[in-house]
């Protein structure tokens, strides 16, 4: 106790002045010390769940788009059965927007075709070998490259009914 009354009694020996800037400065800091323990980290938690909720809803929406996608070629697929497999393959490629990649195609018989393709994207590729597979259309053989300096594809495929 002896240090308590020491302390009591230097404050009490303080001018009235310097009392009441302690006491504001006490207020001060005692503030600063909330907002740095308290509100500071409750803003950061939230944006953080915001960013998590964001990154979420993208990937949904992602999910979504290919699960419609996927129904759409699901729903054409009875009418896109008959015909070639060559003519399979580019309208198939054309709806899933690679028909600019398509380099070569090359049938091998009635019932195979070699593909290649240069600047497609990984999305793309793995869509349209979907939606190949929902027309009866399996990839036997598949050759993926990545192109330098670039996230887009090239790919060799041999395809068959």
């Amino acid at each position: 106790m002896g240090q308590f009354e020491a302390l009591k009694n230097r404050w009490s020996e303080l001018p009235a002045r310097d009392q009441l800037i302690l006491r504001y400065s006490a207020v001060i800091v005692g503030l600063l010390l909330f907002y740095l323990f308290v509100v500071d980290p409750v803003h950061s938690s939230r944006d953080n769940a915001e960013q998590r909720l964001r990154s979420t809803q993208e990937a949904y929406a992602v999910a979504q788009r290919q699960a419609s996608d996927l129904k759409a070629a699901a729903s054409g697929s009875a009418t896109s059965n008959s015909g070639s497999l060559l003519t399979r393959v580019e309208s198939s490629a054309q709806q899933q927007g690679l028909r600019d990649a398509l380099k070569r195609l090359q049938p091998s018989g009635d019932n195979q075709i070699q593909v290649s393709l240069e600047g497609a994207s990984y999305e793309q590729l793995m869509q349209w070998l979907s939606s190949l597979r929902l027309q009866g259309v399996r990839a036997q053989r598949v050759d993926i490259q990545q192109e330098r300096n670039s996230d887009l594809l090239g790919a060799q495929l041999l395809l068959v009914r």
